[in-house]
């Protein structure tokens, strides 16, 4: 797994923050690193779709219900990041 690729995921998960006000309080988040380790890795060792993989490990993660069109918006950027890697 790319350093690149997961830096770039990490910080489309930050720019998204799909935890709100709730991440500041989080002490061991680190900036969406391990969600978007977990992604890339559902994504392309699992083979599942980035959209899926994206909600699967945030909803079992954080366990929360993810804006659905937010989830479409920040997946495909998600998805060019890992292509691009």
């Amino acid at each position: 797994m790319k350093e690149h690729v997961i830096k770039s995921v990490s910080e489309i998960l930050q720019q998204w923050n799909p935890l709100g006000d709730s991440a500041s309080s989080m002490s061991d988040l680190e900036g969406y690193r391990y969600e978007a380790m977990d992604i890339i890795a559902t994504a392309t060792i699992a083979k599942k779709p980035v959209r899926e993989a994206v909600a699967l490990v945030l909803s079992q993660a954080f366990k929360i219900e993810l804006d659905s069109e937010a989830l479409t918006h920040f997946s495909a950027c998600i998805e060019r990041a890992i292509a691009d890697g």
